[in-house]
């Protein structure tokens, strides 16, 4: 099969390119099909020129899914019953699935990507999200594919006045994957909360970039990244703010908490705020480290090894993100994959 190398995760505007972080580079199948056809999904046509929406990866992965014939489906809900697609790649795939919460309705999605550790290609997931005036989208995502399994997750929203759309997601396992998300807050007192926990070891790869842009008056956002590095794994992460100018009295902010736990990681954070207006409230921090060695004696003497320990931490960290899942049913099962993975460890 053919494949075609496109660039993703821009960030907007370049920065100095020493750290290359201005972008990276993913080789994509060409002629690939869906990979949720036997979900069983209340789908309909989504008409392409009314889903025109910036997504996270940008413009290129969009340009790319279009000419391979990539079509997006508008997946039906039924009031705020939980949307669940879980889906176990066992080839390469791409979708484009597209979901709308009408006036004042909340939407509940959750979305679990994997495959065994026989499988090898590369699986695109871009998910369209549009939230009209007072309408409230709550998406969960679990991305967790076996080690021969690249995965690009791109998300794309659009918030109305009112409106609010909570992300949560955990990044576990595989090998290369890429992430991207843009929400436009284009109604005043729009609100967007991303909430992303990740563990990365063994040489794992996480490049992310996620824009949250405040178009309105009086709209909220923020960015919660926690994480742990471990053994050669590699993570890139792109945090922009930005107020464009009309959107007064907006408040944005981004955070970043990362465990590196040992010498041979590489961690990359490239926070970004843009600003063209005065009466905002922009900010970001980031706590990047060691764990505390106290902290890992004081469990080493109520006897938990110094592995186990690290395991707890890498939990915590998948965990802080899961619990800012609002639909009860979705926490459950994010927590419970969560639980599983560390079990026997």
């Amino acid at each position: 099969m053919t494949a075609e190398k496109i660039k993703i995760n821009s960030l907007v505007p370049p920065t100095w390119n020493r750290l290359k972080v201005n972008d990276t580079t993913v080789e994509l199948p060409i002629g690939t099909g869906s990979g949720l056809t036997d979900q069983g999904l209340d789908t309909g046509k989504a008409e392409p020129c009314d889903w025109k929406i910036e997504t996270g990866c940008g413009t290129e992965l969009s340009a790319f899914l279009e000419k391979n014939g990539t079509a997006p489906e508008l997946v039906a809900n039924d009031g705020d019953k939980l949307v669940s697609i879980k889906k176990t790649y066992t080839e390469s795939a791409a979708d484009i699935l597209c979901f709308v919460a009408k006036e004042g309705q909340t939407v509940n999605i959750l979305t679990d990507v994997t495959s065994d550790e026989k499988t090898e290609g590369t699986a695109v997931l871009q998910v369209l999200l549009k939230a009209e005036k007072g309408a409230k989208i709550n998406l969960a995502q679990v991305v967790r594919p076996g080690k021969g399994l690249k995965v690009v997750n791109d998300i794309g929203s659009v918030a109305a006045e009112g409106a609010q759309i909570n992300i949560v997601q955990v990044f576990s396992d595989g090998s290369d994957i890429s992430a991207g998300c843009r929400t436009a807050l284009e109604g005043e007192e729009a609100a967007s909360e991303n909430h992303i926990g990740l563990v990365r070891t063994n040489g794992q790869t996480l490049d992310m970039n996620y824009v949250m842009k405040h178009l309105a008056k009086c709209t909220r956002a923020e960015i919660n990244v926690t994480g742990a590095l471990s053994k050669k794994a590699q993570k890139t992460f792109r945090g922009t703010i930005d107020f464009v100018k009309g959107c007064t009295g907006s408040d944005g902010a981004e955070s970043e908490n990362m465990l590196l736990l040992d010498d041979t990681i590489v961690n990359k954070t490239v926070p970004l705020i843009l600003c063209t207006e005065e009466s905002v409230a922009g900010s970001h921090g980031a706590t990047i480290g060691k764990p505390a060695e106290d902290i890992l004696f004081y469990m080493m003497s109520r006897g938990i090894t110094r592995e186990r320990a690290i395991d707890i931490l890498e939990r915590a960290s998948l965990e802080a993100a899961a619990n800012k899942i609002e639909n009860a049913e979705a926490r459950e099962y994010v927590l419970g994959i969560i639980a599983g993975k560390y079990a026997d460890e």
